[in-house]
């Protein structure tokens, strides 16, 4: 009887198997350190950019707080200003050196009576006490000062949104 001679045919496809496994194994592992390499190659990109973004991002926000920090300043400054002319003001009216009129309607004076191609150069006049004009006074400071400080909040908003374009509808 003859036998097949099946241990040099299965020596050689055990070769071609471990060969092959060995082969596709080193494909394998080249294709696996090339995408190691693209994604590293990626993150360093990526890190880059974050970086650079995160620069610009820091100017632009140092350029806006100073932007505010100088408003902020110029606000106070414009506060005293108004604050120390308000005090002049009721310290002139306090002394006389201010006097504060209203017209008044319905006077049986002839300066009244008039006509209004005059101009109403003689028009009756009620002179306002000291206390009355500072509490007027105090009234349109009030007024101003919230004023300012809403141009100034408008300022701010303008600024921040300028320097990071931001878009609004």
């Amino acid at each position: 009887m003859i036998t097949p001679n099946w241990r040099p045919l299965a020596t050689y496809l055990l070769c071609g198997f471990v060969a092959g496994w060995t082969a596709q194994g080193w494909r394998k592992d080249a294709a696996i350190a090339a995408l190691h390499s693209a994604a590293a190659t990626q993150a360093a990109t990526a890190a880059t950019e974050l970086a650079q973004a995160t620069a610009r991002v820091l100017t632009l926000e140092h350029a806006a707080s100073a932007a505010l920090t100088q408003r902020a300043d110029q606000l106070t400054q414009d506060q005293t200003h108004a604050k120390t002319e308000r005090n002049r003001f009721n310290d002139d009216v306090r002394s006389g050196a201010v006097r504060v009129s209203i017209p008044i309607a319905g006077s049986c004076s002839a300066a009244a009576d008039t006509p209004a191609a005059d101009g109403n150069r003689h028009q009756a006049r009620a002179e306002l006490d000291a206390a009355t004009t500072a509490a007027l006074g105090a009234i349109a400071g009030d007024g101003d000062d919230a004023t300012r400080q809403l141009n100034a909040c408008i300022d701010a908003y303008n600024t921040v949104r300028n320097t990071y374009h931001v878009q609004t509808e």
